[in-house]
Formats: C-alpha cells, structure tokens, sequence
C-alpha cells in the first residue's frame, strides 16, 4: 500500500508544499519528528473525523491525523488539529478522533468523540484557547454526527447517534450561556473593539497576497467570550496585487523541472506554437506558463514576460469579410446613387458602350464627393449637365455672330421710352448722360439711375410692343455730378 501524504495548494494546484505541524501538542509538550510535516484524514477515512469549515466561519478549519512522514490509521497516533489562518499553522487540541461543527460564525465551536461512546461534549468560545465539557445525557451513546443550521450563524446543535441499536436525537442549545454581544465592528483592531482584521497570506509569497489580489477580513478576537449574533455582517474589503511568478502555472505540455521553471514535456506534440487550422480571428501562442484561473494580479514586469502572445489568424478572417462586405455594400450604394442621378439628367446607360461605361465611373466619381457633402448642397451636382451636355450655338436662339446686328435701344430705356431713337454714329461710343424728367405735381421729385446703354451677347430680350407717349411739356438739364 502507497503510503499517503497530505499537501497544500494556495494556487489552485499550480503549486504544492507539505502542512507544517505544530509545535507542541494539546499539553504543551514539543513534538520532535525530523523532516515530518501534518497529515490528515478526508472523507475517505472512515469514521475518523474528516477535514471541517465553513462558510461563515472564516479561516477556522478543524482535522484529524497525524505528524509524520506519512498517514497512520493508529489509533494512539491520531489527534484532533485546528487552524485559524485557512491551514497555513496548526495546532494540536486534544488526543483522539472527534466529530466537530462550527456556530455563531465561528465564534462557538463544539467537538465529540466519534470512536467511543460518550455522554458529553466539549465546548469553546475562544476558538480551542480553552475547553468546557458539558454532560448532555446519563446514557452513553455513539455519536455519529453534530450539525446545525446551514450558515453556521446559530447556537443551536442537533446531536445524533446511536445507543442498542437505536437511534438517538440531543438538541444543544447554547443561546444563553453568553449574555454579552460582541462591539466594536465599526473599529477593528483597537483595545475597546472584540474584532480584527485579518488577512489570508500565501506562504510561497512575500506580502499579503492571495491569487493576485489581498483579501481583508473582519472577525471576532480569539480571545474574547462574546456571541456575534444571527445578524452579524462580516465585511471584507479586495485590492489587487502586482503579479509575480506564483500567480502562473506550467501551461498545457509543460512541466516544473528543478529551477521551479517549466518546460516543455517529452514527446508532446508542438502545440501554441502557430495559427491552428480551425483558426478564426486570434490564436495564442503560448511561452510554457499560464495565469492560474481566478487569479486577479494586475500588471508587473512578470507578466509581460510569461504571458502568452496573441496574433490574428492569417489571411481574411471573419474581421477581414466584414470589412470586405461593408467595402462591397458601400460601392453598390455610390453606384446606384451616381446612376439614378445620370439617369435624371438624360445620359445613357453605363452599359451601352465603353464610352458611356468610363463616363459614368468618372461622373460616379464627382458624384460621391457630392454625396458626403450632402445632396444638393453644391452647385456642380446640381447643374452638371448642362456643363457636360451639347454645344449650343447663336443660331439655336436666332442671334447672329456679329456685335454689330444686336439691336441698339438709344441712350437708356428711358430714352426709348419717350420716343429717342435717333441711332448713333456708329464705332463711336455715347458718353454717359443721364436723363431728368421734371417733376410734375402728380410725379416723384428723385430722379431715375442711369441704365446701361447695350444689352450683352446671348441674352434672349422679351418682345416688346411700343407704343408712342404723349409729348412731355419740356426736359430739364440733366443734374450735375457729384
């Protein structure tokens, strides 16, 4: 038979030690063994007492077992063993095996023995400092178990055994032994408060650091006798620690050699070492070590350097057909919008010709800088037809190609108006003058503008019907310029 051990992990396996024993046994006496270390039972273990906590009872743990190199089943050599600091020391309480729960959120604790048959139990309110035994019946029985109500927070206990082959209940009720409630929660640590603060700590580490993050309970004093209530709100406060090499374990293919390095193992196929076949959007390429799940460390010059590496898988992707796909949908939008626009202005389909083809892509080109700016907001979206359409010629609006056949309206339009349409001499240009209707009683005394003497080329005049005016009693010299 493979002798058993018994080891510790505060990294969820990454890492392993031996328990330290205790020092000294239940009497005070040292215990002397070279290079032994604690070993205990589990539920494997028959009926000896297995390893014990609870959830409201922070870092309180009780075991049975043994100090040694290995695990004994002799009976002289078990013992019962409890920790306050989640099994980083030991201590030795009492010789024998023993059945034990935890009350009142660890504040209560209570044990009996489970491989004799006994008629009572022994009690502490001081976290095993100092035992009460407390005889519960006149009858010896077997007791097989202690239990309470699921969180841990009562002082009631449910005793169960056996006595002749029959079954026996006690219930425990240890609500008035103590009347004083514990205070001071809101000052932990100092002389008038009953509570601490405390810390779980890894014994591979410097600091205070468990999992890459420190963890602060508070609870009540080892020493003090006072009950927390049903009530009692434990607080805990979490900040997160710089990583260092006990936040990582050997990844996959990998092992611890004697520099507490890891290596990759014999024979192990190459893997995380490239892209792999199924890859989609990123692969990890691995530098033998791994973040230890659950742990929450944050930055450090370690994990830069054990992290692994992520890259992006090669070729397109599913990133790079999402990009193509926008890519793909946009064109089609500018097509579609350059054609409705060129189909509006009368040009011919894109596919009539090749001619028509390379048009519409440079018209589709004017167009999509027209589309960020907004539809219609220039003027070239707009008119562009007109711009790139045919010719027209002086002949298409009845205009001849010489200055000298547009019709001449005399001096101003008031001129021809009144009826002035004596021509001028031609070649030689009419100085300016401006005409002055005097006023009469019914007319306005501000006189006209002057108006240009000719019309400009390619601008289509209204036909117009004159008709002569009456004469005008007499013209007045036009007034002097300022």
């Amino acid at each position: 038979m493979v002798p058993t051990k018994t080891v510790i992990s505060y990294d969820k396996g990454a890492m392993w030690k031996d328990l330290t024993p205790p020092t000294n046994d239940h009497l005070g006496r040292p215990i002397v063994c070279d290079g032994c270390s604690l070993h205990l039972n589990g539920k494997t273990s028959g009926f000896l007492g297995p390893v014990y906590s609870s959830v409201s009872s922070t870092g309180l743990i009780m075991a049975t077992g043994n100090v040694g190199h290995h695990l004994h089943r002799r009976q002289d050599e078990i013992n019962t063993y409890f920790s306050r600091d989640a099994g980083r020391t030991w201590e030795q309480i009492t010789k024998g095996s023993f059945i034990y729960e935890f009350g009142d959120h660890g504040a209560l604790m209570i044990m009996a023995n489970n491989r004799e048959a006994t008629n009572t139990v022994r009690y502490s309110w001081n976290e095993g400092l100092n035992w009460t035994d407390f005889k519960f019946w006149e009858h010896h029985i077997e007791v097989e178990n202690i239990i309470t109500e699921p969180s841990g927070t009562s002082q009631i206990f449910i005793l169960y055994g056996r006595r002749n082959d029959k079954g026996v209940l006690m219930q425990l009720n240890f609500e008035t032994l103590h009347e004083r409630r514990c205070a001071g929660i809101n000052a932990p640590g100092s002389d008038a408060s009953d509570y601490e603060e405390w810390t779980p700590a890894d014994a591979l580490r410097s600091g205070n650091c468990l999992l890459g993050r420190k963890v602060t309970y508070t609870r009540r004093k080892r020493a003090v006798q006072c009950f927390n209530g049903w009530d009692y709100d434990r607080r805990e406060s979490k900040v997160n620690c710089e990583c260092t090499r006990v936040d990582f374990e050997c990844d996959f293919g990998f092992q611890m050699n004697e520099k507490k390095e890891c290596v990759r193992v014999p024979d192990m196929p190459e893997v995380g070492f490239g892209a792999p076949q199924d890859c989609s959007g990123y692969f990890v390429i691995t530098k033998g070590y791994r973040r230890v799940p659950g742990d929450s460390c944050v930055g450090g010059s370690v994990a830069s350097e054990l992290e692994p590496v992520i890259q992006s898988c090669p070729g397109f992707g599913r990133t790079g057909m999402v990009i193509l796909f926008a890519m793909v949908a946009l064109a089609t939008v500018f097509a579609w919008f350059t054609y409705i626009r060129r189909k509006e202005q009368g040009f011919a389909d894109p596919w009539t010709s090749a001619a028509d083809c390379l048009d519409f892509f440079r018209g589709g080109a004017h167009a999509s800088s027209n589309f960020f700016g907004g539809f219609g907001g220039g003027s070239s979206a707009r008119y562009m037809g007109l711009a790139d359409g045919p010719d027209l010629d002086d002949e298409d609006f009845g205009l001849g190609d010489d200055d000298d056949e547009a019709q001449v309206l005399g001096e101003s339009l008031h001129e021809y108006a009144l009826g002035v349409t004596e021509p001028k001499q031609q070649n030689i240009a009419p100085p300016p003058t401006l005409v002055s209707i005097e006023a009469t009683p019914q007319a306005s005394s501000n006189p006209l503008p002057p108006l240009p003497v000719r019309m400009p080329k390619r601008v289509l005049l209204p036909l117009l019907t004159i008709h002569k005016a009456a004469p005008v009693p007499s013209l007045a010299p036009p007034p002097s310029r300022k």
